[in-house]
């Protein structure tokens, strides 16, 4: 089992410098602190050089995808808010010499504001085609009584035959649903 590292404080380090300053050898110090010699030499080292008493800020693991990486699965999704994670890593495997998960693609999506979310039931209506609805509207508008007594309406109903068409999900970032 490994030993574990305990860390001196902040106001040990600034007592080990006052001793240090006032001009104590490193064994009176380290006797004073109830720390080792080498600790104590390290501490004293690292203000010389440094001249700082705290620790860097540690940044955790380094990333494993470059931002370049990072763009090439963000345009994926951006092209087509279909696609799955798993295909995309799947497919960034076999391109770059890197493996990524798909939870990998999931978390770079986040970061950059992409969600899954469940696709909108609608259908697609181009400008021509609103202009057409619109011009046939305005056309129904004043037809009289009799002709709507010769005009049937039908309620359809989809059956599907092989399985269902389920629920799609997109990626996308918030308030973009209704976008064509």
């Amino acid at each position: 089992m490994s030993r574990s590292r305990k860390e001196t404080t902040i106001s040990i380090r600034k007592l080990i410098m006052i001793h240090h300053s006032s001009g104590k050898s490193v064994r009176n110090i380290d006797k004073l602190v109830n720390l080792s010699h080498s600790t104590v030499q390290y501490v004293i080292k690292r203000f010389k050089e440094e001249n700082r008493i705290e620790n860097k800020v540690r940044k955790g693991r380094p990333a494993k995808l470059t931002k370049r990486d990072q763009r090439f699965i963000i345009r994926k999704f951006v092209k087509n808010p279909r696609f799955s994670a798993l295909k995309v890593s799947a497919e960034f495997n076999e391109k770059f010499s890197s493996s990524i998960t798909p939870e990998t693609v999931r978390r770079v999506l986040r970061a950059a504001g992409l969600n899954g979310r469940s696709a909108r039931r609608k259908f697609f209506v181009s400008a021509q085609n609103r202009k057409l609805r619109l011009s046939f509207a305005k056309s129904m508008l004043n037809k009289p009584e009799t002709y709507w007594n010769n005009v049937l309406f039908a309620d359809e109903s989809k059956f599907n035959i092989f399985g269902s068409d389920g629920r799609i999900m997109v990626w996308r970032r918030k308030n973009e649903e209704l976008n064509p």
